[in-house]
């Protein structure tokens, strides 16, 4: 895989668009170049904007750039800027992809989702858009984003606190570098596993305790007692189920005479409710007979209906007329209004027509000179535009009168500003700038070294603190365990008299059973004595065993405390070992900054031993006086657009005077918005009255006609109607038509009539029922016992009832209850057994690689990861030298020193740690290592594009010659592209072909490639 092209825009420092070619033109052809630059001028930029492009991932941030990041953090994009993109070209077996990621704000400056995009170069095909991009990436070049970092971006840094670290710390680094945390991970979750499946059994043991079974003594009592319960019960359940029959016969009979009671009540109302209906029925009666001439009763007020309503449709167009006559009035007043002059119905329209015409052309004339005016203000506020890029604060042209002053004012500051340079010419300030800009770069250097200098010098001084306490805790500890040595010795002695007397007095106890057996007659068979003095007493014996077990206690805490203290000695010893070689370093260090101090100081002319303060407000005078230099610079480039802003302003003036002058005769005649609209309303409107005055008339005269038609036949309609009253004997019209009620009402009194027949009907039927009911509950009923008695019967029999069927489901649930505490025993005994299973497993598997921590498991694969990794180390050194083979500590060795070893071929083949390298040797050996976890990271696919950043401060001039040898030589080998990263003088001088960056007065960063 090799990195051909990358192009970008706004991405940190490097503002604007920028184009590095690594396939053609002067980068390809030398195959190794230095990216250099200052501290933050963006050689690492490069580097983002190719994994950016990829991966949507920068070395920055440890997970995939998203809006929030962007927003939150404020990196990648430029400040101020409105967008930014980074797009890569690579080839990978032999054919050319580029992959494209940008992102931009909106205009309410929020950010919007990110676009990401994969082209096959040759055929123009996209492969892929949107967040899918990257796994598109992954899987054509073969390498997930950890491993591209790995395997093409050597940190060589990395594997210099690689080479002389400790076991744990080793192991600690190279995960980081590795990526392989999960093993650690691991060993963890099998710890924590082992202990939770070890809780669980015990809080499952501790659950079985609390279940209680009954014995079985316990559960045939029980079964004896449901029995004699069982026979008990059909005697009590007959005597409760008839004196429940009993009292319920009762209530029902009282029932049902209290509803013959309530039923007669309902017959009288029934009764009444007839008579109240009687005179309805009498008039649904008159209505039956006298529906038949309704329908002409309708069609005589029909017309009556009608009649009215054209004599109200004539009186509405009398009144709309009258409207029409006024409103035709208004119009033939506006139009005299507008015209200045009195105007008829028939002069109206052509006078209107002359008078537009004449204003349609004085508008456009107006328009015409309007659209000049804002022509060339356009063009004047472009240079203003123009001139306010370049710093100045120069108002839009918004009004000739107003904005000529405030032009002469700013050329005259301009015409001050450029007096005020001293400068003769454009050509001859931007030298004097750039000289200046070099020297801020040698500020900015020299500050960063200074700022470096009196850390490293606080930190020597913390470090010295720290070896002076180190030592004083050291002298402190060896008193101590030199006074604990001696009582661990003392005490073990007392402790070993101590034992020794306790075995002697539990040896007699033991022989009680024996003096029981003595005779006082016969000789003892141990020593042959006839004087036998404890063979009935006890001997007295003064127990040890109390203080026996204090002494124990109190030796075993000296002995943890002494062997707490030596482990923390050999850890102290350790520790003023690894500080006095610090200590040694941060003097180094301290020298050589001092050193870089002087040399920048000198070409400055400053003095560094001034404080951080004093040095920032010198280098912010140099800024100041770069910004002047910038203002000057603008001030001549401002100058030039001068003259055009002087000549547009009175071409602009001219033609604003121009459009005032016509639009005054215009609004003299005229001043309303829309001439042709206003004419035309009015034209229109004068029209539609005359039309609606002759349509009203002709209205009118037909309404009339209708009217007279309608009256003859309201004539007709009522002769038939008073011929109908005299037939069926009525008083008048009125008395028929009251006579006829609504369907409504007549439906409501005949629905009333057949509720009160259904209800007559109901009530017959139920007053049979309760008859015969009643005749049949008497006899059965118990009338020798008062409801009082019967419900002391029925009480009594079901209490013994109740009782006995809580008695018997309490046994019941006990046995139910004791047969599932046996399930629930015996299934918590199969969960117990389950997971001593399990803890086996995890018992053996936490042995093997489990600890809190997760260290074992993780030393075991990364001791295995390092041998691959010295494996290929060594492969890699031999091709940079003979002389040095790296190896693993032995047991022994580790026990002294556990830092790596190598062997030197000339020296003997002499085995040592690496600590004893220099500086340059360690370079070589680590920059083997970077090289050889590229090749395990990138495994079967060809690299041909390495990025090696920084650790060549730490070579002198001729390793720095012999590494950058090596490098050209592997990359003509392989036909690698090699970059190195890196600030360092001799370096820039080796490797003449460069990336140069360099930093801006404004905060920004240019790029070019040189030769």
């Amino acid at each position: 895989m090799k990195i051909l092209k990358i192009r970008f825009e706004n991405i940190h420092s490097l503002k604007g668009e920028h184009q590095v070619d690594f396939g053609e033109g002067i980068l390809a052809e030398a195959g190794l170049f230095a990216i250099t630059g200052p501290t933050g001028s963006g050689k690492s930029t490069l580097l983002d904007v190719i994994t950016l492009a990829l991966y949507n991932r920068i070395a920055r941030v440890d997970k995939a750039v998203s809006n929030t990041i962007l927003e939150d953090d404020g990196g990648i994009m430029t400040r101020n800027m409105k967008s930014c993109y980074a797009e890569v070209e690579y080839r990978v077996n032999g054919k050319v992809y580029r992959s494209h990621w940008s992102i931009e704000r909106n205009r309410n400056n929020n950010l919007n989702a990110r676009k990401q995009e994969l082209v096959e170069v040759a055929t123009q095909q996209i492969l892929e858009t949107g967040t899918k991009t990257p796994d598109k990436n992954r899987e054509l070049i073969g390498l997930s984003y950890e491993q591209f970092v790995k395997a093409m971006v050597l940190s060589q840094g990395e594997f210099s606190k690689l080479l002389q670290a400790p076991r744990n710390e080793r192991n600690k680094l190279l995960e980081d570098i590795t990526g392989a945390r999960s093993y650690r991970e691991i060993g963890k979750a099998v710890y924590f596993r082992y202990k939770q499946v070890e809780k669980e059994i015990a809080l499952k043991e501790a659950g079985m305790e609390t279940i209680e079974l009954l014995t079985s003594e316990q559960i045939a009592e029980k079964k004896t007692e449901l029995k004699s319960l069982n026979q008990a019960r059909p005697k009590t359940e007959k005597a409760y189920q008839t004196a429940a029959e009993k009292i319920n016969i009762r209530k029902e009979l009282q029932k049902k005479k209290a509803e013959q009671k309530e039923l007669q009540a309902q017959q009288l109302q029934l009764k009444k409710d007839w008579n109240i209906f009687i005179p309805f029925k009498s008039e649904l009666e008159l209505h039956d007979k006298l529906a038949k001439h309704a329908a002409t009763l309708v069609e005589y007020d029909t017309v009556c209906l009608q009649i009215n309503q054209l004599k109200e449709e004539s009186g509405k167009l009398d009144k709309s007329k009258s409207e029409a006559a006024l409103q035709l009035k208004s119009y033939l007043d506006a139009v005299t209004s507008l015209l200045k002059e009195k105007v008829d119905v028939t002069s109206a329209n052509g006078k209107l027509e002359a008078f537009r015409n004449k204003i349609v052309q004085l508008q456009s004339e107006e328009k015409k000179k309007q659209s000049e005016a804002s022509q060339y203000q356009t063009t004047l506020n472009t240079f203003v535009r123009n001139v306010n890029q370049l710093g100045y604060q120069l108002p839009l042209a918004d009004n000739p009168a107003v904005f000529k002053p405030q032009l002469e004012s700013f050329g005259k500051t301009v015409q001050e500003t450029i007096a005020a340079s001293g400068a003769n010419s454009l050509q001859q300030l931007n030298t004097e700038l750039e000289n200046y800009r070099g020297l801020n770069e040698k500020a900015g250097e020299l500050l960063a070294s200074k700022e470096l200098f009196t850390k490293v010098q606080k930190t020597l001084e913390t470090q010295t603190n720290k070896l002076k306490a180190a030592k004083e805790q050291l002298e402190k500890d060896n008193a101590t365990i030199a006074s604990l040595e001696k009582e661990v010795a003392e005490g073990t002695k007392e402790l070993e008299g101590l034992e020794h007397t306790l075995v002697q007095q539990r040896k007699h106890q033991n022989l009680a059973e024996y003096r029981l057996q003595l005779d006082p007659e016969q000789p003892c068979p141990l020593c042959g004595s006839l004087h036998h003095p404890y063979a009935t007493e006890e001997p007295f014996f003064d127990s040890k065993e109390e203080l026996l077990k204090e002494k124990k206690k109190s030796l075993q805490t000296k002995s943890d405390y002494l062997t707490s203290l030596r482990a923390k000695n050999k850890f102290q010893i350790k520790e003023i070992t690894d500080l006095n070689t610090a200590l040694k370093t941060l003097t180094e260090e301290k020298d050589e900054q001092l050193e870089s101090l002087g040399k920048l100081a000198n070409q400055l002319q400053w003095n560094y031993k001034d404080d951080l303060e004093t040095l920032t407000a010198s280098r912010l005078h140099l800024n100041s006086r770069i910004q002047k230099m910038e203002r000057s610079k603008q001030a001549f480039q401002a100058a030039t657009i001068l003259k055009d802003m002087e000549t547009g302003l009175q071409q602009w003036d001219l033609a604003l005077t121009t459009y005032n002058s016509i639009k005054k005769e215009r609004t003299a005649l005229y001043d309303g918005p829309d001439i042709n609209g206003r004419v035309n309303v009015l034209s229109s409107s004068i029209t539609r009255s005359l039309t609606s005055l002759s349509s009203l008339e002709e209205q009118l005269k037909e309404l009339a006609k209708k009217l007279e038609a309608h009256l003859g036949n309201k004539a007709k309609k009522e002769e038939a109607l008073n011929s109908i009253v005299l037939k069926e004997q009525l008083e008048s019209i009125k008395a028929l038509r009251s006579a006829i009620i609504s369907e409504e009402r007549a439906s409501k009194i005949r629905k009333r009539e057949n509720e009160l027949k259904e209800l007559k009907t109901r009530l017959s039927e139920k007053e049979n029922s309760l008859k015969r009911v009643v005749s049949e509950l008497t006899p059965k009923d118990s009338q020798e016992l008062s409801l009082e008695a019967l419900t002391t019967l029925f009480n009594e029999a079901k209490s013994n009832w109740d009782a006995l069927s809580v008695q018997i489901g309490k046994i019941t649930q006990s046995l139910e209850d004791d047969e599932k505490a046996k399930l629930r025993q015996q299934k918590v005994q199969e969960q117990i057994n389950l997971l001593k299973k399990d803890l086996s497993l995890w018992k053996t598997m936490n042995v093997l690689i489990g600890d809190a921590t997760g260290n074992k498991f993780s030393n075991f694969v990364q001791d295995l990861t390092l041998e691959q990794l010295i494996g290929h180390a060594n492969r890699r050194l031999s091709e940079f030298s003979d002389r040095y083979l790296l190896d693993i500590p032995t047991a022994n060795e580790a026990e002294k020193s556990d830092t790596l070893k190598i062997y030197d071929n000339y020296m003997g083949n002499v085995r040592r740690s690496v600590r004893t390298l220099s500086g340059g040797e360690t370079f070589l050996v680590s920059l083997a290592m970077a090289f050889a976890l590229s090749d395990i990271a990138a495994k079967n696919v060809r690299i041909e594009s390495l990025f090696i950043d920084e650790g060549f401060g730490t070579l002198d001039p001729e390793t720095l010659d012999q590494a950058i040898t090596i490098l050209e030589k592997m990359q003509n080998e392989g036909d690698k592209s090699v970059g190195v990263i890196s600030h360092v003088s001799a370096l820039k001088e080796r490797i003449t072909t460069q990336i140069k960056l360099e930093k801006g007065s404004l905060g920004y960063s240019t790029l070019k490639v040189v030769q």
